[in-house]
């Protein structure tokens, strides 16, 4: 595999605490698709993010033809958290690892993709291009939200490098690149109408779904956790979409995850947050492929 000797003499428009600003010497994988210091290494190894996960969940099966394909095709009811998993584990795969390890979750995707269509309750295919952008949607959203929500916003040039590479991401679960918003601000255009639109938690199945990710039956850890992850799963899905869903929101969710979200933003900013507790162990690992 070739390999690339180099430093950096400028941190990337990720913004402060990024692997270049430490002025190391790394060596790069030149095929990864990500690079060390990028925009996406540097939003994604955040784990605060996996806060807002449960709430980008909700607003994928607010799309009918996502709930159809989840509510048919997966175990829901029972396996919640084994799905939110593997979708996480192939999100960081794409953005930290090798070209090797992105194609074979592009294999792996499109394996398990294939058999998601049919024409009933509606019509829906996971590789309906709609579909398929408002997925990516969230999980742009949800990125930039909960940095923006912990203090950690990046600057325009970052947000804007970021959603070019979160199309390049895309790519691996099928989306055409040229399909949809070509900028970040046509996405935050799109992204508002659909909020506003009729579409999201149209169907029936939207809010069954969204239902056990507000409150998983499995594993039982879970249950244990429920009292404080569900505010952050309603309070971060917005209206009307929320009300479509009829999530259990409550008065008082919005004082605590306003609470919640002071307090981290203040640990990470006093770096009282070790790197072990703050990142993704699969960005440790891409980082150890690095000197």
């Amino acid at each position: 595999m070739n390999i690339k000797q180099g430093t950096s003499s400028s941190p990337p428009p990720g913004g402060s605490g990024s692997d270049a600003d430490t002025g190391e010497r790394w060596l790069a994988v030149e095929a990864a698709p990500y690079r060390p210091g990028s925009v996406m290494w540097n939003v994604s190894r955040e784990r605060f993010i996996l806060l807002g996960g449960a709430a980008a969940a909700i607003l994928q099966v607010a799309h009918p033809q996502v709930a159809m394909g989840v509510a048919a095709h997966s175990r829901f009811t029972e396996d919640v958290m084994g799905r939110l998993k593997r979708t996480l584990d192939a999100v960081y795969a794409i953005s930290f690892g090798t070209a090797e390890e992105v194609a074979a979750v592009r294999r792996v995707v499109a394996r398990r993709h294939a058999p998601v269509h049919g024409e009933s309750p509606g019509r829906y295919s996971a590789f309906d291009p709609d579909a398929q952008l408002w997925v990516l949607a969230t999980l742009i959203d949800g990125a930039l939200s909960m940095h923006r929500r912990f203090g950690r916003e990046l600057s325009a040039a970052a947000q804007e490098e970021y959603y070019r590479e979160m199309r390049r991401f895309g790519e691996v679960f099928g989306l055409d690149p040229g399909f949809g918003p070509r900028s970040l601000a046509e996405f935050e255009v799109y992204y508002r109408e659909m909020l506003a639109g009729p579409l999201l938690g149209s169907h029936p199945l939207s809010a069954e779904v969204a239902a056990h990710i507000v409150a998983p039956r499995r594993p039982r850890w879970v249950l244990a956790l429920r009292p404080w992850t569900a505010p952050l799963a309603c309070e971060y899905v917005p209206s009307p979409v929320r009300e479509r869903l009829q999530l259990p929101w409550r008065r008082w969710h919005p004082a605590y995850v306003r609470t919640l979200e002071r307090l981290g933003g203040l640990a990470l900013r006093l770096r009282l947050v070790p790197g072990w507790a703050r990142y993704c162990p699969h960005y440790r690992r891409a980082r150890g492929r690095c000197v």
